[in-house]
């Protein structure tokens, strides 16, 4: 454990970035595998749509 100031608070932001990154890889893990199964399927037009939606994020 810090016993510095800083670097306490440093701690906590560290945690609070590491929390929203993890979600956000999460996210488009799940995106691009309904894109992948649009694709595997062979609608395009779904895979298409899902392929928007990955590169917006």
């Amino acid at each position: 454990m810090a016993n510095i100031k800083s670097q306490k608070k440093r701690i906590r932001t560290n945690e609070a970035a590491r929390m929203r990154n993890k979600a956000v890889k999460s996210e488009l893990k799940t995106l691009t595998k309904h894109v992948q199964s649009a694709v595997a399927e062979g609608d395009a037009e779904k895979a298409q749509a899902a392929l928007k939606t990955v590169t917006k994020r």
